[in-house]
């Protein structure tokens, strides 16, 4: 039984003849002097009655999730008890609690050999999206900016981690189609952060969604620029233009510290990069994930993407 009230903290109402109705949360935090990335993600399938996800670790030394850190991702676990999103027990080994809704969280993951203990603060406000260019995944999304502390362990080697990142919720049926393709890339300071959506087109990759949140004030994307370097098809540098609903506007450099490949879903594949981002002058961090149905990686042009 989920527990619905319909608020950024909890489950929503969900479409019972919609087999592909989805509620996920996510949580991801970095140690960017260690190039490692560390992943809570959670994803329910109240119609089906069966939930998965879970935890995800990588650095610079593999790519693959059978070769990274930790790669204890669940797919079909059964949804048993009563499962509240503002105290949550799961049997996988993740935890959550809203310390204050919509502003600050803790969370945890103890299975095996790895340990995670994060609080996140919230930054900017957990303004809800629309499904604009993404109907295909969510009805609703959140994603917010905020500070990651906290620490891993894995085996006898642990961490500490504080870091900016983001959170990310969304709630709707999430239909896996053919021709999905996209790039989600974002970065976090304590005075900047940005979240662009883009896909590509004719004259390059063109950014449809996103928000930028600068000297206190957060405001959705009016559009902008994405290009890609990539070298023996793997990514070596990012570089973007966006621009505000005022005209505020942010030229960003990425460049990948990291990467992971995965398959979050069937038919979808998913390659995730910690980025070191250059923005007038400034580092932060973040990330950049290209989405691919596998029909379309497969027919890839790769000598255009060389």
């Amino acid at each position: 039984m989920l527990v619905v009230e319909n608020s950024v903290d909890t489950f929503h109402d969900w479409d019972h003849s919609q087999p592909y109705w989805m509620e996920t949360f996510w949580y991801g935090a970095w140690i960017p002097e260690l190039a490692t990335t560390v992943y809570l993600y959670q994803w329910f399938r109240p119609v089906l009655g069966i939930y998965g996800g879970g935890c995800i670790v990588w650095d610079a030394s593999a790519y693959l999730p059978w070769d990274i850190p930790a790669f204890h991702y669940e797919v079909n676990r059964a949804i048993s008890g009563r499962l509240d999103l503002r105290s949550l027990e799961l049997d996988c080994g993740t935890c959550l609690r809203t310390v204050e809704e919509g502003n600050r969280y803790e969370m945890s993951y103890a299975r095996r050999d790895i340990e995670v203990e994060l609080r996140f603060d919230a930054t900017t406000p957990p303004e809800i999206v629309n499904a604009k260019g993404m109907s295909e995944f969510f009805a609703g999304h959140i994603d917010q900016a905020g500070r990651y502390t906290g620490s891993i362990r894995i085996g006898a080697r642990r961490h500490e981690i504080d870091c900016f990142g983001i959170r990310d919720r969304s709630w709707g049926p999430r239909v896996i189609t053919d021709d999905i393709r996209m790039n989600y890339c974002h970065g976090q300071s304590e005075k900047l952060a940005f979240v662009c959506y883009s896909k590509p087109g004719a004259q390059g990759d063109e950014v449809f969604k996103g928000y930028l949140a600068r000297d206190g004030r957060r405001l959705s994307l009016a559009g902008g620029k994405r290009s890609s370097i990539y070298a023996n098809e793997v990514l070596r540098q990012v570089e973007l233009e966006v621009y505000d609903t005022e005209g505020r506007r942010i030229l960003a450099r990425g460049v990948p510290m990291n990467r992971m490949v995965y398959e979050p879903y069937p038919n979808l594949i998913t390659w995730l990069h910690l980025m070191r981002w250059d923005i007038d002058g400034e580092t932060i961090y973040g990330e950049e994930q290209d989405v691919w149905s596998v029909p379309l990686w497969h027919a890839r042009d790769r000598g255009a993407r060389a």
